[in-house]
């Protein structure tokens, strides 16, 4: 779906809606296409909604009215952006979203970038767990929980005889069943730190 802008009469009203709307643009840049297009129309919608209601005759009157009431896209937008970020974090959505919301919250400052790394570690945890589970079915020999000669324990590939394993077959439920809790309790942890921002 596309809204197209409106035909002003005034060419200072096109003015300011094209302002707006470079600066809701920018401020969406984390985003994919996609996402910023569903920004943009959502905004759109809305202003045009409140204009349409307004009494007023002069475009650029009713156009100012309709963004005193929405807002200015600086104090909105970029929670707007986050939030589309963080949803698509979620199970069964792109790991591309995580890098941008990623690279956003390393902008905010140390505490975010800290947290945004620690996310990103427990989902490759999260990936690695998944991955070796899957791998022991086609390397059953070189795939487990092993601990080495000097008695430090790992999950992952051997290529030796120095290392004891220890699940054995077991690291297939072990590997599935700890990647999905592990990926539940992420995306509720995620949720639940930027519901309290």
């Amino acid at each position: 779906m596309k809204i197209e802008s409106p035909a002003f009469s005034n060419s200072k009203a096109a003015e300011l809606w094209r302002d707006y709307f470079s600066r809701v643009d920018r401020l969406c840049g984390p985003l994919s296409e996609r996402q910023r297009q569903d920004i943009v129309l959502e905004i759109k919608a809305h202003l045009l909604e409140s204009m349409l209601a307004s009494e007023l005759a002069d475009d650029l009157e009713r156009l100012n009215m309709a963004i005193k009431r929405f807002g200015d896209p600086d104090d909105f937008v970029p929670s707007w952006v986050e939030d589309r970020l963080r949803l698509a974090t979620e199970p069964g959505t792109g790991v591309r979203n995580l890098y941008r919301l990623l690279r956003l919250n390393a902008r905010k400052g140390v505490a975010h970038l800290l947290i945004s790394l620690l996310f990103g570690f427990c989902y490759m945890l999260v990936f690695y767990l998944f991955t070796m589970a899957i791998l022991k079915g086609i390397f059953p020999d070189n795939i487990g929980f092993y601990t080495s000669s000097g008695g430090v324990p790992f999950i992952g590939f051997v290529d030796s005889e120095d290392f004891t394993e220890h699940l054995g077959w077991w690291i297939i439920p072990f590997g599935l069943a700890s990647s999905a809790v592990l990926l539940q309790l992420l995306s509720r942890l995620l949720n639940r730190f930027y519901r309290q921002r």
